[in-house]
């Protein structure tokens, strides 16, 4: 609950002043949603607020792998919309889409799902929401209420996403004398949803059947359970008419040839590794599937096992495991990845390095692959080597705060004060603390020599960026 109250303030510093927000007046109604652009504005800096209002999972596989799921999605979408997918470290089944394209996916909810083609069409459903401008067209809703009203119901809607009791009392509140007008409105734009994401499925080459049978799943869940009240439905009202009309819908498609979903399972192991909180349980739980099934493709039971251990600092066994794996699929870049991280963690770095640089070379650019080597060569003393790989990988990542901190950590290593305070700064700035991000660019330009009006000019009109966006937001 106090991350969720964080949400709350920050989802309000990041709505816009009156005049910001106000929205176009171009004639027919149903066209003047908040706009593309703006909704964008807003997106970037609800995202901002976000990351230090949830914990958001930074590991470069989760995140590629949310990714590249989008991605093969929206390639099918023809939104002009830019889409950004991460996953949230909660076991409460939720999803949930932001402004400006920003789609949150619960861990509990990518657990609850049984093959990818379930979790696919979460991501698809939520991406229809994006393309059918279903938040700009709730900002339209309020639009005859004051600004400050409409304002209110874009945060509580987003809020109430997240399933906080807070974000339901701001609805309530907000909305007290159009409650069957909101839940309708709602209703109305799942339909759509449904049925727009059925479409990403079976275009995107996913089973369409995926979706009523996750829908029905949950259905039963919240039923078998008295009051269990799944966050996901509450946003997401689901009735058994819905779930019949989505597997009516599905029927209508054909199924489409299966497809190799070990990187589903292996993504879908890993974090169910990261949320377990205890070593001894999870270690027994991974260990009891392995030794009922040694021979089950991909190994999804040893490599859960390895992760297990090495996460309880059993780092030996854990390599053990991991070699049995890579014996048998070299190729596999989980099993390459998993190895050097455990390397990493038992303090093997020149192991950790080898594994790296030639696992980069059958996978050039490799986002897990890349953040490994360049963390290990700065710990290694080679920082130089590091932040060049990193300024590199930035161009292709430049909304991780997580690259800029590392490359914060190897400038300092190499004496250049100057580029490590304006690296921090951007970790700042992606994080959401706007004046630590200005304070970090106060301190670089006490660094510079007075002679370097280049850099004195770049730092000061960043500077000058985050200070208006402080202004914006007060």
């Amino acid at each position: 609950m106090r991350y969720r109250f964080a949400v709350l303030l920050s989802l309000l510093l990041w709505l816009p002043p009156t005049q910001a927000v106000e929205l176009p007046d171009i004639g027919d109604s149903s066209e003047s949603y908040l706009s593309l652009a703006e909704e964008n504005r807003i997106g970037e800096a609800f995202m901002r607020n976000l990351r230090g209002a949830l914990p958001i999972i930074y590991d470069p596989e989760v995140e590629s792998y949310i990714t590249a799921l989008g991605e093969r999605l929206t390639t099918h979408s023809n939104s002009q919309q830019h889409f950004k997918f991460f996953v949230i470290n909660d076991s409460a089944i939720n999803a949930f889409a932001g402004p400006g394209g920003h789609i949150g996916i619960n861990s509990g909810l990518f657990m609850t799902t049984e093959d990818e083609s379930e979790l696919a069409s979460v991501v698809a459903h939520e991406i229809a929401h994006v393309t059918q401008r279903h938040l700009a067209r709730a900002f339209e809703a309020a639009k005859k209420s004051s600004i400050p009203t409409a304002a209110a119901i874009i945060a509580a809607i987003i809020l109430a996403s997240q399933g906080s009791d807070l974000g339901g009392a701001a609805i309530a509140t907000t909305l007290a004398s159009s409650t069957q007008k909101r839940i309708n409105f709602t209703r109305q734009n799942e339909k759509e949803a449904d049925r727009l994401g059925m479409a990403l499925l079976a275009s995107s080459h996913f089973d369409p059947q995926g979706m009523p049978t996750f829908f029905k799943r949950l259905y039963r869940r919240n039923k078998g359970y008295d009051n269990q009240n799944i966050e996901y439905l509450r946003t997401h009202p689901l009735t058994l008419s819905r779930v019949s009309d989505t597997r009516n819908r599905a029927a209508q498609y054909p199924t489409p040839d299966s497809h190799d979903q070990t990187n589903y399972l292996l993504i879908k192991t890993k974090l169910q590794v990261l949320s377990s909180h205890d070593y001894t349980e999870i270690i027994a739980y991974f260990k009891d599937r392995l030794e009922k099934n040694p021979a089950q493709q991909p190994n999804t039971a040893r490599y859960g096992y390895a992760l297990s251990l090495a996460k309880a600092g059993k780092f030996q066994l854990a390599m053990q495991q991991m070699g049995v794996l890579i014996k048998e699929k070299p190729e596999q870049a989980n099993y390459q990845v998993a190895a050097a991280n455990i390397a990493y963690a038992a303090g093997d770095f020149a192991r950790a390095v080898t594994i790296c640089e030639e696992s980069l070379k059958i996978f050039p650019h490799h986002h897990a692959l890349t953040v490994l080597y360049s963390m290990t060569l700065i710990k290694q003393g080679e920082a130089k080597k590091g932040s060049a790989l990193l300024y590199e990988h930035i161009r292709r990542y430049p909304s991780s705060p997580q690259l800029y901190k590392l490359l914060a950590q190897g400038e300092h290593q190499n004496n250049n004060l100057t580029a490590s305070h304006e690296a921090l700064a951007e970790y700042y700035y992606l994080m959401g603390q706007l004046h630590s991000g200005v304070e970090q660019l106060d301190i670089a330009l006490k660094s510079i020599q007075a002679s370097d009006s280049s850099a004195q000019a770049r730092i000061k009109y960043r500077q000058e960026q985050m200070e208006k966006e402080l202004g914006e937001f007060k």
